[in-house]
Formats: structure tokens, sequence, C-alpha cells
């Protein structure tokens, strides 16, 4: 692989962490709910979707990090192995 589209991959990962991150927390209840574990799993649902800063954003951006990220993440390693493959194969 060329070392453009390395370079373009790496950022593209590096890229993907810090949207997982914000996604995390654009959809994360920001305030303290006393009794938090008393709450059903619906209600729970409701209350982050009413007091997160912006639920479904959050849930995209976080779900589009995680992809990006594993998706180059498998690419930069088949690539970087088949480098290593075809140098070890032009030394012998």
């Amino acid at each position: 692989m060329k070392r453009k589209s390395v370079l373009t991959l790496f950022w593209i990962w590096l890229f993907s962490l810090p949207t997982m991150v914000i996604g995390f927390f654009m959809q994360t209840i920001l305030i303290p709910i006393q009794d938090f574990h008393l709450l059903s799993e619906v209600e729970v649902a409701q209350a982050q979707r009413q007091y997160a800063i912006n639920y479904p954003l959050g849930t995209a951006l976080m779900w589009l990090g995680v992809i990006l990220f594993l998706l180059t993440s498998i690419i930069l390693i088949v690539s970087f192995v088949k480098a290593e493959i075809e140098r070890r194969a032009s030394i012998t």
C-alpha cells in the first residue's frame, strides 16, 4: 500500500477516537440522578432521550466512530502484514 494511503487511513483512525468520545458524551446524561439503579430500562431510555445533550446525534457519532475505528484498524493491520510478508519474501 502506498505511503499516502496509509497516512490517510491513519488520520481517519485517529479521527474516529474523538468521534467516539464526543458521541458518548452527547448521549450520556450529564446531570446526577438519585437512585438510578431503581429505574427500569424504559425509564432510563426516556431519561437519556430527555436529558442528554443530543441523544440521536450522540448515538450516531459513537457508532460512526466505532465503525471507522474497526475498519481502518483492520485495513492498516492487513496492509502492514502484507508489506512485511512481501519484504521477507524479497529477502530470500
